[in-house]
């Protein structure tokens, strides 16, 4: 039996262990009945509003003639203007520009 201990300095030198000694516990990971392995996964919230999922054909179209709508729309409005400011013009100085 040893009734005295090492100096500090040799104590921590002999009670120092290699790093390679221990594993990592592998988190999240357990086995079933059968032998295989589940695994939790903890990932991101996603933003679904912001992925472009694959559109079918109907809305694809629908895009596009609501577009060619908005277009026409938008046309139809600068002809108007057009034709006010060609009567208010035509009614300031008497004749068309």
């Amino acid at each position: 039996r040893r009734t005295q201990f090492a100096s500090p300095d040799l104590w921590k030198m002999v009670m120092k262990q290699p790093a390679g000694t221990k594993t990592k516990k592998k988190k999240n990971r357990t086995t079933n009945v059968f032998g295989e392995t589940i695994g939790r996964l903890h990932l991101e919230k996603q933003d679904i509003d912001k992925r472009q999922g694959k559109k079918s054909k109907a809305l694809r179209l629908a895009d596009k003639l609501e577009k060619e709508e908005e277009v026409a729309a938008i046309e139809d409005e600068l002809g108007r203007e057009e034709q006010e400011t060609k009567n208010e013009f035509k009614q300031t100085y008497g004749f068309e520009a």
